[in-house]
């Protein structure tokens, strides 16, 4: 019988005679995504450079709404940044809406974000 008491006890079912030999294994939880009502903060960053790209993305992939800045980036970072920022959009399913010529918000796809005078701005819109 310590064979079979063995491969209940590893199966969690426990020995027959109502003692477990193995130690109780913690519950694993995956992080729980945040909801709209959870929604506390928003972050503004103004990069000065592609390299700063990092710091959106890290924002971004934790649920934050981001508020990018690209009007002191010069003109190929600004657009390298542009890019970016449309890939993570469409990478994590998120948003991305144009608020002024050089400013744009990235919102995670739990973020409701509305606008009374447009619809989301298409990748291609954005470019321009």
């Amino acid at each position: 019988m310590g064979v079979v008491n063995s491969v209940m006890s590893f199966f969690g079912f426990g020995s027959s005679d109502g003692k477990s030999e193995s130690a109780p294994r913690p519950k694993q939880t995956a992080p729980r995504p945040r909801r709209a009502a959870d929604m506390s903060e928003i972050v503004t960053l103004d990069p000065e450079s592609y390299a700063d790209a990092k710091e959106v993305a890290a924002h971004f992939r934790s649920g934050v709404p981001v508020i990018v800045n690209i009007g002191s980036m010069s003109e190929a970072d600004a657009k390298r940044m542009l890019d970016f920022m449309i890939g993570l959009k469409e990478g994590l399913e998120g948003h991305l809406r144009r608020v002024t010529p050089k400013v744009f918000l990235l919102s995670p796809q739990n973020v409701a974000v509305t606008d009374a005078d447009a619809d989301e701005d298409d990748p291609e819109d954005l470019m321009q």
